[in-house]
């Protein structure tokens, strides 16, 4: 009867990544503006994964899932001539971008 080992508590920085990932592929699979509830609750369960590790990343997943909120929202209203896909652009392109740096340095510091 052998020992089983006890797995190592994943990195923040290696936690992180898994999260931006997720969000991603949630991204990339709903660009389109409208009421989206399924989007909206694997956004939501890819940021809860994170569980407030890093105040940096966690204040980065706050802005995404507002703007998504707004992007995946049934109020149409918010809906503005170019607006959706400048909102998509800034989670995607740069929030994403800042949770993804955020876990570069955090492995650069041996984390």
């Amino acid at each position: 009867m052998g020992i089983t080992p006890t797995p190592l508590p994943m990195k923040s920085s290696e936690l992180i990544s898994r999260v931006a990932d997720r969000i991603e592929a949630v991204l990339d699979a709903n660009r389109a503006s409208q009421a989206n509830p399924d989007a909206m609750s694997q956004l939501l369960a890819a940021a809860a994964e994170l569980k407030g590790s890093d105040p940096y990343a966690s204040g980065k997943l706050v802005e995404l899932i507002g703007k998504a909120q707004v992007f995946y929202g049934a109020r149409s209203r918010f809906r503005l001539p170019g607006r959706a896909q400048g909102l998509w652009n800034e989670m995607h392109e740069g929030l994403l971008d800042r949770l993804r740096m955020r876990a570069r340095v955090l492995a650069s510091q041996g984390d």
